[in-house]
């Protein structure tokens, strides 16, 4: 029995701070590809990313000196409410992926409360969680570069939603691959 093509979406946010229940959300990306058996590489079908306008207009913009993101950029973005029907109908029934998922899970849990909307209910995945996996001692660091490093893969601009969610995809494919066999 062959095993089957397996549809993820790998998504990636750049926010406000580190309280999901509190800190906006200033860009969201997302990669869909498809991965097909005994492949290392996704099938990339789609790529998309986005700005998210501030809250208002005078709200201060924290740690842009990570990710960058100039005020200009979130007061002509899409509303909240825009990106995230774009981000979520994108990301459909796929496998929801993305690097340190419960932390990009609790904002868009709290973003899509705020906006009164669904969830996707695909299933999930967190390459965090696939690496740590294989490094049960903790003896290397799990950060997407790191990781990116050791696989030989440039993330590009680190801490931008686009680049960080198309190094994912990558890695993704190879911490597959790399998982130890369970009985």
């Amino acid at each position: 029995m062959s095993n089957p093509v397996r549809h993820f979406a790998v998504i990636d946010l750049e926010t406000g701070g580190l309280n999901g229940a509190l800190d906006p959300i200033y860009q969201v990306a997302v990669v869909c590809g498809d991965l097909h058996p005994n492949e290392t590489r996704l099938i990339n079908v789609s790529t998309w990313s986005s700005t998210i306008r501030l809250r208002r207009p005078w709200d201060p913009i924290g740690a842009q000196h990570i990710h960058g993101i100039s005020r200009r950029q979130l007061l002509f973005a899409p509303s909240s409410l825009q990106a995230l029907n774009s981000l979520f109908d994108r990301i459909g029934e796929r496998e929801i992926v993305a690097h340190n998922l419960a932390f990009d899970w609790k904002f868009l849990t709290t973003a899509a409360q705020m906006n009164d909307l669904q969830l996707p209910n695909g299933p999930h995945l967190c390459t965090l969680r696939l690496s740590r996996r294989l490094d049960p001692d903790r003896q290397r660091s799990h950060r997407l570069s790191d990781i990116c490093e050791r696989y030989g893969i440039n993330i590009g601009r680190s801490h931008d939603a686009l680049h960080d969610a198309v190094a994912t995809s990558e890695i993704l494919p190879l911490l597959l691959r790399d998982q130890p066999l369970t009985e």
